[in-house]
């Protein structure tokens, strides 16, 4: 690949990477989700907790932006080193989050804890995973749908938490990654939605994007991986946090391991689920349309006057059909034969003819015994068929 073309593909990636990890981490500073400054004690630290996750997710989906970004960049011949060589940059601008994040963390006190290593290593820690997501978004496929729109149900859960707090003016509560913490739920009801809304939006969109890709005729197993990348990001950023040390954290870090799985789920069901009437139809054949990757197939020229079209096509005019023979003779011909057989049942014997009867006889078939051996059994008295028989047989 020509050096232009790898300073594009690098700078797209490793520019878009650390621009999208800035913005998101403005957007939460802004919002109130994150708060390094704030003085955490022992019985609160799942409220530490929280931001962690946060931080690793930022750096996970800023390295999926950059593999997004750089996926324009990419040459069609690219290949697998190609792809790795942009992920590795995206992550590379996915690190950039980390000194956002060291900084302000300086002024935190979480009772026990390194605020400043802690923060840090979950940045580099995402950022490091971020690589396989970069690298994902790169490829062919339709991961990057995964991607986009997981994060942006994230977004939107997030928004929908803070917005009335914000409307209000009332202190905002922690917000945790993936689970709709507003202030309008009912209190019995808000483990139960922190367990089940990240497993709720990977399945839903598992389910979307798969059936998406098999309209695309893609392989069935890109089909039932295609709602993986997404979900496996949640997953990831709670394994970097840690479940924390009561079920405020807990909850949705169950809730989180089992999203990976409802997003395979959700796409494993649309490559499996029976196609609709229009494509099961017995003279519609399966995937006939033209692709890039599937060339159309080369067809025939008609030909009408070969013999096959003509059989097809049935008898001309002015031709007569021939008649199948079937092994009897028609009603007319056996009346001519019967009529012909009285006439001649009038005559004496000796002016008979084999014709008058409509029989004509045929010498007994006999196919074991040679000709000349049927002659000789014909011609018993004959001494010239028997010399004739001696001479045929010195040839053999």
């Amino acid at each position: 690949m020509a050096f232009r073309t790898w300073v594009k593909l690098v700078g797209a990636a490793f520019g878009a990477a650390a621009l999208v990890g800035a913005g998101q981490l403005g957007l939460a500073y802004g919002l109130g989700i994150l708060g390094f400054t704030r003085v955490v004690d022992a019985t609160a630290r799942d409220q530490w907790t929280v931001q962690l996750g946060w931080v690793a997710w930022f750096a996970l989906t800023a390295a999926a932006a950059g593999g997004l970004a750089g996926r324009s960049r990419l040459p069609r011949s690219a290949g697998a080193g190609t792809r790795m060589a942009g992920a590795i940059a995206a992550g590379l601008g996915a690190a950039a989050i980390v000194p956002l994040t060291m900084q302000p963390a300086r002024s935190a006190e979480i009772a026990g804890v390194n605020a400043v290593f802690v923060i840090g290593a979950c940045a580099v820690i995402g950022a490091a995973a971020g690589i396989f997501a970069a690298y994902a978004a790169l490829g062919r496929h339709v991961s990057h749908w995964s991607l986009m729109t997981v994060a942006g149900a994230i977004w939107l859960v997030a928004l929908a938490s803070v917005a009335p707090s914000l409307i209000s003016g009332k202190t905002l509560p922690p917000v945790r990654l993936g689970v709709l913490d507003a202030d309008f739920v009912p209190d019995g009801l808000i483990e139960r939605v922190a367990l089940f809304t990240m497993p709720a939006i990977a399945l839903i969109s598992g389910l979307v994007i798969g059936l998406a890709a098999r309209r695309r005729q893609l392989p069935t197993v890109a089909i039932a991986l295609a709602g993986l990348p997404g979900p496996a990001l949640l997953t990831v950023a709670y394994l970097v946090a840690g479940p924390g040390a009561s079920r405020f954290q807990e909850v949705p870090y169950w809730g989180a391991m089992t999203a990976a799985g409802a997003g395979v789920f959700g796409s494993v069901l649309a490559a499996v689920l029976r196609r609709g009437p229009a494509t099961d139809q017995p003279g519609v054949p399966l995937g006939t349309e033209p692709t890039p990757d599937r060339p159309p197939l080369p067809q025939r020229d008609a030909q009408p006057e070969s013999a096959i079209a003509k059989a097809a096509a049935g008898p001309q005019a002015g031709t007569a059909a021939v008649k199948p023979a079937t092994g009897r003779a028609s009603v007319s011909g056996r009346a001519s034969v019967a009529a012909h057989a009285a006439v001649a049942a009038q005559r004496p014997e000796h002016e008979l003819k084999p014709s008058d009867t409509g029989v004509i006889t045929m010498p007994p078939f006999d196919g074991f015994t040679p000709p000349s051996q049927q002659q000789r059994s014909n011609r018993p008295d004959s001494p010239e068929g028997e010399i004739a028989d001696w001479v045929s047989g010195l040839g053999r």
